[in-house]
């Protein structure tokens, strides 16, 4: 963690402690015009009930509706008297914490109370809600919540070993804990626990995994929050967010954040929507393994204000993102050619600079206006998006500039681009179903020069890269014009769903104004990438033939630029059977067939099976013993998300240098796994 982080975390909590004076929330338990109602807070609940003594203290007669948010409520019809309560969540009881009056139960516990009176309503609510506000000036009320992942693997024919090994048993806790400060204050952390990362011996790591304060006094809204998926603007482009997570057939459209810590802020001055955010990123590569090192020193800003006039909404984003990193160059200071980086070596000489450390510099920058229009009474929507970027890559600062010998700045361009940025898209529901859409983005550079040089991170394990970023230079980019054109077509009915997805790639490298040579020996070269995926789901668990999810892609490759030619053709089968009140039989095939022009072995299909029975003791309580390598990974989401298999192959690749896409594919083709998976809520 970077040292402002803290800092910024704590100003958050700050500002929410003096927004926090606000009365206390209302009691769970409140009169309506047909009865009582109650109200109870319990996040990933499977079901709640509600037990009396005006119903015999039956936990199965007067089930809640779940509201939504974790909220669950029910209204009663009472006859005047006293009665005593309590709520049974998941077969576990709870007394009412919003109510303060109370009475000893039988078993060294309370009962919530409450009396009714003559015309049917609560007695007494003024004095008890007096009661229930403790002696502080924030009044909060805590609940918590929480996640155990147990797994339990042994591997075969992994990386060539060809015994049956039992790995480690992998241990995760989450404590998920919720506070209402006040009406317009909320507070959330999760403190994760497990014995997987960071391992000392035995030891237990534990870790801030996510938290937040959000601040919402009426119509503004400010949220500090930690690693969280809380950042995406609302101009058409979806600037800073709609994250697609990598090893997945279609988009996953998610919202930016893991991996960075910031503020969001959102509201409505003068008539004008405004959103904004920002965020330093200490975690760059947040979608890929969480135990990589990759800390590059990035601050993003995302902003946007917009209006609605004459039927149409304005905005005018702006976006920018910045990374500053020292790189030390003593390897490259002092050759008899040169460092190998023109832009250098002409400061150098120049100046007659004497650092071996420089500040790189790494800025994008995006500006524009977008235009929204909502058509057939809501039910399409057109919009338009221009942007002016530049993407500029310079040292800016070195460690012996100046008359003091000390930091001072520098003036060395590595790299200069300007980008002007044109995406249009239409949506348009066809009829209550069915639902179409289309878009495309025109991105055109300018601004290349021969000499100049690219940089590129390395990403390496904590072993390896012993808390440092390495950076590469090499040659100057070719000017780039890229098209992405992009067709959604859906189709939802109560019991099914189909979807077709068609994607264009297109680039143009003009080699020769960067002055740069073609592969092809010419003065440009074009890349072309068609992929066409659908997917269809049909039934549920508990039908006849249970639920099927059948999602495949076929992407076809024609590249003049790395070069590189083929297509391949994938596709992922999941069921899920019903097969009992506590039982399922799952199944998860992943198939894939590469066809690759000029590449050895370049021709070959791979299959990857995945089967597993689950139990369901409870609604909060799963437990899967499966064969294969599991394609759900939980570290992010409680649901799991499809990209375990895409993890077992980028281990594969950073563990054996050398090894190639085909490599790793084969390695989990190989590999045998039995294992058993727990997955808890509580």
């Amino acid at each position: 963690m970077r040292k402002h982080d803290p800092i910024l975390l704590a100003a958050v909590l700050l500002l929410a402690t003096l927004l926090s004076a606000a009365p206390p929330a209302a009691a769970a338990v409140k009169s309506v015009p047909v009865g009582v109602k109650f109200t109870h807070l319990a996040p990933g609940a499977g079901k709640v009930n509600l037990a009396g003594s005006f119903n015999g203290w039956d936990a199965q007669r007067h089930p809640l509706t779940d509201e939504g948010g974790g909220v669950w409520s029910i209204v009663m019809a009472l006859k005047p008297g006293k009665y005593e309560y309590k709520f049974v969540v998941d077969g576990a009881w709870f007394a009412d914490a919003e109510n303060p009056d109370s009475t000893p139960d039988s078993y060294g516990g309370t009962n919530s109370a409450i009396q009714v009176g003559d015309d049917g309503k609560l007695v007494a609510v003024a004095a008890a809600a007096a009661k229930a506000a403790p002696a502080t000036t924030l009044n909060p009320k805590l609940t918590y919540s929480g996640r155990y992942l147990g797994r339990y693997l042994a591997w075969k024919d992994r990386d060539g070993d060809p015994r049956w090994r039992l790995e480690r048993p992998e241990q995760n806790v989450d404590l998920n804990f919720d506070t209402k400060v006040s009406d317009v204050v909320d507070a959330y952390t999760r403190l994760r626990l497990d014995n997987t990362t960071n391992v000392v011996l035995n030891n237990i790591h534990a870790q801030l995994d996510e938290g937040a304060v959000d601040v919402h006094p009426g119509p503004y809204r400010v949220l500090g929050y930690w690693d969280m998926e809380a950042l995406q603007l609302g101009d058409p482009l979806s600037s800073g967010g709609d994250v697609d997570l990598p090893g997945t057939i279609l988009d996953d459209h998610l919202l930016a954040g893991k991996g960075t810590a910031g503020v969001v802020v959102s509201g409505a001055p003068f008539g004008l929507l405004y959103e904004g955010f920002f965020a330093d990123v200490h975690d760059a590569d947040y979608y890929n393994d969480i135990n990589l090192y990759d800390n590059t020193g990035r601050d993003i800003f995302g902003s946007r204000l917009s209006h609605e006039a004459l039927g149409l909404t304005f905005g005018v984003p702006l976006y920018l993102q910045r990374e500053l990193v020292w790189v030390e160059l003593t390897s490259r200071l002092g050759q008899p050619d040169g460092t190998g980086i023109a832009a250098l070596d002409r400061y150098l000489d120049r100046t007659g600079d004497s650092s071996d450390w420089f500040e790189l510099d790494r800025l994008d920058m995006r500006l524009g206006f977008d235009l929204t229009r909502e058509l057939s009474d809501g039910r399409g929507r057109a919009q338009l998006e221009w942007l002016y970027a530049t993407a500029d890559e310079s040292f800016v600062t070195g460690n012996r500039t100046g008359f003091n010998n000390t930091n001072g700045p520098t003036d060395i361009d590595l790299s200069t681009r300007a980008r002007r940025i044109w995406h249009a898209s239409l949506e348009q529901t066809l009829r209550p179903g069915r639902r179409i859409a289309v878009e495309h983005t025109t991105v055109t550079e300018s601004g290349a020069q021969a000499g100049e040089a690219s940089t590129s991170f390395s990403y390496l394990d904590q072993a390896s890269a012993s808390n440092r970023v390495y950076i590469d230079f090499g040659a100057a980019r070719p000017l780039l014009t890229t098209e992405y054109s992009e067709l959604t077509w859906r189709e939802e009915a109560e019991d099914r769903s189909h979807l077709l997805w068609l994607q264009r790639y297109a680039v143009r490298a003009d080699f020769a104004a960067a002055g740069l040579a073609a592969p092809g020996g010419g003065a440009t070269a074009d890349a072309t990438t068609w992929t066409v995926a659908t997917r269809h789901t049909l039934g549920a668990p508990g039908d006849a033939y249970g639920l099927w999810d059948l999602e495949a892609a076929w992407t076809d490759r024609n590249d003049g630029v790395a070069p590189a030619h083929g297509h391949s053709l994938e596709w992922i089968l999941r069921a899920d059977r019903q097969v009992s009140r506590r039982m399922h039989a799952l199944l998860n095939l992943r198939w894939i067939s590469y066809r690759l022009d000029g590449v050895a072995d370049g021709d070959d299909e791979f299959f990857n099976p995945w089967l597993g029975l689950q139990y369901l003791p409870s609604p909060r309580l799963e437990v899967t013993f499966f064969y294969g390598v599991d394609p759900l990974d939980f570290g992010i989401d409680y649901d799991g998300r499809e990209i375990g298999r895409w993890r077992y192959r980028q281990q594969h690749l950073r563990t054996f240098a050398g090894a190639t896409e085909l490599d790793a594919e084969q390695s989990l083709a190989d590999v045998q796994v039995l294992g058993i998976r727990a997955n808890m809520r509580f």
